[in-house]
């Protein structure tokens, strides 16, 4: 699983146990990757879903940009805090990984809300540049990082 930032164990338990409750597909997610070996680190820790949930939440965001899919815990936190008709642009290039996360989407019943795409993020920018974002999420890491936020730059102005 992801690792948060260098917080004291006791915030941490503090966090994990007074923050947001988890949904039961976000907590089948977290399960699910657990069998997952190493690629488990994927994974972004539950505080951060957290957190996620509270960003979205909290500032009247409607549309979502997500770079790294995983198996959806992200995608499915962020779109558990949108409005009805807040939607969710998914980017990743793993196709057994986004067919995963699909039918947790499914099961949460959140899959009108998040439209996947399967191909490396640099091709996908092109596809969706007529889009404006509320919030861009990044959860990749890759030797074309700075070529990838450069695109989004310029396309999106931010």
């Amino acid at each position: 699983m992801g690792s948060d930032l260098k917080i004291s164990t006791k915030i941490q338990d503090y966090i994990l146990n007074n923050g947001l409750d988890l949904h039961p597909v976000q907590k089948e997610i977290i399960s699910h990757n657990e069998s997952l070996g190493d690629i488990k680190r994927m994974q972004i820790s539950i505080s951060q879903s957290q957190f996620l949930h509270l960003i979205v939440k909290t500032s009247n965001v409607k549309k979502i940009l997500e770079i790294g899919t995983f198996t959806g815990l992200s995608a499915l936190s962020m779109s558990l805090a949108l409005p009805e008709d807040g939607r969710i642009i998914a980017l990743d290039k793993n196709q057994e990984t986004n067919e995963i996360a699909i039918k947790f989407f499914e099961k949460a019943k959140q899959s009108h809300k998040i439209q996947t795409i399967i191909k490396p993020a640099l091709e996908s920018l092109s596809e969706i540049k007529e889009n404006d974002f509320d919030l861009i999420f990044i959860d990749v890491m890759f030797y074309g990082m700075v070529k990838l936020l450069m695109k989004i730059v310029m396309i999106k102005s931010l």
